[in-house]
Parts: structure tokens; sequence; C-alpha cells
């Protein structure tokens, strides 16, 4: 049956199926696609080229078996996916957490963590500005003495900064870290009560 059948045969065939709902089904599938005409057909394939506008297989009684959907392209296809994968983002935040609470709960351990680390690199750059101070003390002291600041203790300066650059950066990306923190949760937060109501 390799010839298409018009939308009329379809109706026969549906009206077929009130009758014999009692009976078997016999296995074999019909396709019924809606060709470039605009004109429901029935057909035992689908042509390759009206396969992406959909189509549904049915018994020989006219009963539906399945819906295969029209492929979904551009926008319609980037807005699924956005909503499955926000679908999947939503998933993990109610696994993840039972309230607000929670995601509040968790904030706090997250960002004292940070703030410990930011404590420590801010201690450390104190101390290196003491360093810093004392050496540069000793040098000015050799100088007003008429000495020559020794290479050795110039190059301790140096280094001594670069180091409080490289702590000021750690510091810096810390601080970043932070409020990349409080963003991510004030988001989940709102997310969590708009998709939990409470």
């Amino acid at each position: 049956m390799k010839t298409a059948i018009a939308l009329a045969m379809a109706g026969a065939l549906l009206t077929l199926d009130v009758g014999a709902a009692g009976q078997e089904w016999d296995g074999k599938k019909l396709y019924r696609y809606t060709n470039e005409h605009g004109v429901q057909v029935l057909d035992d394939v689908v042509p390759p080229r009206y396969v992406a506008s959909g189509y549904e297989v049915l018994t020989s009684t006219g009963r539906i078996l399945e819906v295969v959907e029209p492929e979904l392209t551009g926008k319609e296809l980037a807005e699924k996916q956005r909503r499955e994968a926000q679908m999947a983002v939503d998933l993990q935040l109610l696994k993840r957490y039972n309230s607000v609470a929670d995601i509040e709960s968790a904030r706090k351990r997250k960002l004292a963590i940070v703030q410990q680390d930011m404590a420590i690199l801010r201690s450390n750059m104190t101390s290196l500005s003491r360093q810093i101070e004392s050496e540069e003390s000793a040098a000015a002291r050799t100088q007003r003495n008429g000495g020559t600041v020794s290479p050795e203790l110039l190059e301790r300066i140096e280094n001594l900064r670069k180091e409080v650059a490289v702590v000021g950066e750690r510091l810096s990306v810390r601080e970043k870290e932070a409020v990349m923190i409080d963003s991510e949760f004030d988001q989940a937060a709102s997310r969590y009560q708009e998709i939990a109501g409470n």
C-alpha cells in the first residue's frame, strides 16, 4: 500500500475502529502525515521529506499508537533546550536543599571558608608590609650613616614587594569569589522560593 490515501480514508478507518474495538490488532502500522498541500495522508511509510513535520502511527483500524512531534528548529529548539536545562538545575536545587534556611546555612558555611582564607591573606600582607618597613628602615639608616646598601638587602626588599603583590592578587580573587558566592546563593534562594512556593 505504497500509494498515499487521502483524509477521507483516514476518517473511514477511525470510524471502523469504533466497531472493531473488541478485535485484536493485527500488528500492521499505518502512518498519517500532512503533505505539502496541507492534506492529511495515510500510508504505510512516511516519505523522508515529511518526517521533520511530524506524523502519527496508527493501527489498521485507525487507533493512534504514537504521535511523533514535529522537529524543532531555531528559536523553538533553543527555548526547549533552555527549559530542559532549567528543569535540571531546579531538580538539583530541590534535591540539595529542603528549605531556604538550608540554602542560607550552606551560604554561611561556604562564605566562612572564603573569609577565613581572606583573613589569613590579610594577616600575611600585614606581616610582609612590616618586614618591608623594617628592611627599608635598615637601608635608610645605612644611607644616613654614609654607607652603601647591600645588594642582598635591596633584593630582599624587592622580593618582599613581589610577595605582597602575589598575596594581594590572591586576596582580590577571594574577595571576588565571596561576592560570587553571595550572588549564587541569592539566586538559589530566590529560585527555590519560586519553585517550592515557600
